[in-house]
This record gives C-alpha cells, structure tokens and sequence, in this order.
C-alpha cells in the first residue's frame, strides 16, 4: 500500500495493478510476461519493485506504471523484493541465486549462489544483514554490502516460508518445523515442530514476542 493508499498488486493474468484504495478503482495495469505472485515493494521515493515469472525484475514509476528498469534473471521471480535502508534491492529467483540490485538503474551490485530454488523473500537485519531460505533446505545469511555468507542453518525440508525477525534479532523461518535462530551466529534457539510437509506460511512477530 503507497503513501497515498494505493493498492499495488499483481496477478496470474500477468499484471501488476495499481487500484484506488477507497473504491477499487483501476489507476493502471503493467503487463509483465508471464504470471506475477511476487508482491511489490514501494522504495523511500515511491518506486515500486515486482518480480514476474518473465525471468524478471521490474521497476515501475508509482503513479503511471511506467517501467524504470528491468532485471533479467536465469528463471522465474516468485520471491518477493526487499529494500534496503540504502535503497539496494534485494530479491531471490528460481534460477538458485540471491541477488542485490541498484535500485535506481537495476544495476547488478552481487549475486549468491544457493544450490536450489529461491522462493523465500528476503528480509533484512537492523544491520543490514540479509536472510533468506531457499529450496536446498537451508537458511543464509548474507552480507548486504557484499553478498558474502555471514553463515547457512541446514533444515529438514525445502525453505519456501520467509524469514521474520524479532526486536532481539532472532529470526524465524520455517521448513517443517518452525525455527528460532541467533541472527548473527545461526545457532539454533529452538524449534516446534507442525505437520510432516513443507511450511509455505511465513512467521509474524506481535509486539510481545508471540511468534504467530
């Protein structure tokens, strides 16, 4: 949701739309190439960040739609981005790799190889570290500046779910189970287990700490 209440979300008909937030009203449509399940992200300026399963990442101009850039990855973009304080973006795709995008070019600044599919989001540390699972069923933090891999938690199952972070700094994801971790050393604090398949759901922190 924008500043002004625009509603900015994307569809499998292969648009990304901008809706009115009080009547639903359509204040336009970008079409993309394939399907969009990426949710959008809105930057410091208003500038909106979506992936598509086009192979790429998209940066459109709020008010109209225009495209400012775009950003060509090896596969389909089902995680959502991310925007550092800084303005870099940061997004996952299918093609196995983590990457860290300008966000006023689209400018590659790195990319992190993982050994499968990223589906997860990314999400962003107080110190700008970056967490994030992915499908070789593990969790990476990375160096926001870098790229480099501060550490990696091996889970049970495939990583869909996206990581959350508490006011302390530990970070929930979930596989199967649901992990608590350490975010600057990856030490597991706990876990709880659910059902026996993979958790596509991603953890939310109340403002006491509950872990929903």
């Amino acid at each position: 949701i924008g500043a002004d209440g625009t509603v900015y979300v994307g569809s499998f008909d292969h648009n990304v739309y901008a809706l009115d937030g009080k009547t639903g009203d359509k204040k336009w449509a970008f079409v993309t190439g394939d399907l969009v399940s990426s949710s959008p992200a809105i930057g410091a300026d208003g500038t909106l960040y979506v992936g598509s399963w086009d192979f790429k990442v998209y940066a459109l101009e709020d008010k109209t739609g225009t495209k400012l850039w775009e950003f060509e990855t090896g596969h389909w973009v089902e995680s959502s981005p991310s925007i550092g304080a800084d303005g870099i973006v940061y997004v996952g795709s299918n093609d196995r790799n983590v990457y860290a995008l300008d966000g006023k070019t689209g400018a590659k600044k790195w990319e992190f190889e993982t050994g499968d599919q990223v589906y997860s989001s990314p999400v962003i540390g107080a110190d700008g570290t970056v967490y994030i699972g992915s499908f070789d069923k593990k969790i990476y933090a990375l160096d926001g500046k870098t790229g480099a891999k501060k550490w990696e938690f091996e889970t049970e199952n495939n990583v869909g779910s996206n990581p959350a972070i508490g006011a302390d700094g530990t970070v929930y994801v979930g596989d199967g189970k649901l992990y608590a971790l350490n975010g600057a050393t990856g030490a597991k604090k706990w876990e709880f287990e659910t059902g026996k398949l993979m958790m596509h759901s991603s953890p939310v922190v109340g403002t006491d700490g509950s872990v929903f």
